[in-house]
């Protein structure tokens, strides 16, 4: 027995696809809502960090030794606003051990600060080369937060996309290895698809087959190809693709991804 798959064109997997629009239409539309979010949020994150440096506020601000920094400019970000209020990111040096130690603190606190000016001094603490402002938190966004945001679209687009994955795999597998039988055509309705683009759009099929244990059941399979209609009628013969793990899954075998493929497939 030949075990071989058969060669499935990418044309081939796009029509499988749209067999199946709106699952595959939410499930890509709510996955890749996130991960646009994700990749924008990333983004403004790390241009945000580079403004300042990395700190552990807790540990200096408790054993963090107290010293006079000299403020040598003061920077408000227009272009971000938080409840209203604009951060403002504070450059400043101070002496540690004769060296001349240059930092940055963004903060978020307008009321506090309104009244520094360039050139006044202002307390600090210091703890191994780093420094907070003394009575001041520090302002930062914590990007586990905001990527909690696209859990929802998740939520609602991964279903979708697994569906829209099984069902390609299992036409897939009986592409590639159904084996090929007759089923006897009982009833042929046209299904209409998305409006404008028309995906979806097809021919439900309903045929009758043998199974290996002789019993005849009645498969249902969804088609795109039109020429059905007008080359088989009711109680003719189509070729199927039978499933060799199991003989109760089957599908019509599509007559222009035979060509296309090059199936070798009687269609006669």
């Amino acid at each position: 027995m030949n075990n071989m798959p058969r060669k499935i064109k990418f044309s081939t997997i796009l029509n499988i696809l749209k067999k199946k629009p709106i699952p595959l239409l939410f499930g890509f539309l709510f996955t890749l809502i996130p991960l646009f979010l994700v990749i924008v949020l990333s983004i403004v994150f790390s241009s945000f960090g580079n403004d300042t440096p990395e700190i552990d506020y807790e540990s200096i601000n408790l054993q963090g030794k107290e010293t006079t920094a000299e403020i040598t400019d003061i920077e408000t970000q227009y272009n971000v606003t938080i409840n209203g209020v604009h951060p403002t990111i504070i450059s400043y040096k101070y002496s540690e051990n004769g060296n001349e130690i240059e930092s940055k603190y963004k903060v978020l606190e307008e009321r506090k600060i309104e009244n520094l000016e360039i050139g006044d001094d202002i307390e600090i603490k210091e703890l191994n080369g780093n420094s907070i402002l003394k009575d001041l938190k520090p302002y930062g966004f914590s990007i586990w937060f905001f990527l909690i945001i696209p859990i929802p679209f998740l939520i609602i687009g991964l279903p979708f996309l697994i569906y829209s994955i099984l069902y390609l795999k299992k036409e897939l597998n009986l592409y590639k290895f159904g084996k090929v039988s007759k089923g006897k055509i009982v009833s042929m309705m046209l299904k209409s698809g998305l409006p404008v683009f028309n995906f979806g759009q097809g021919i439900i099929v309903h045929y009758e087959y043998e199974t290996r244990s002789g019993n005849k059941i009645i498969g249902e399979s969804f088609t795109t190809d039109y020429s059905i209609m007008s080359d088989k009628k009711n109680d003719d013969f189509v070729p199927i693709f039978v499933s060799v793990e199991n003989d109760k899954k089957s599908c019509i075998v599509p007559k222009l991804q035979s060509l296309r493929n090059n199936w070798n497939i009687d269609f006669e």
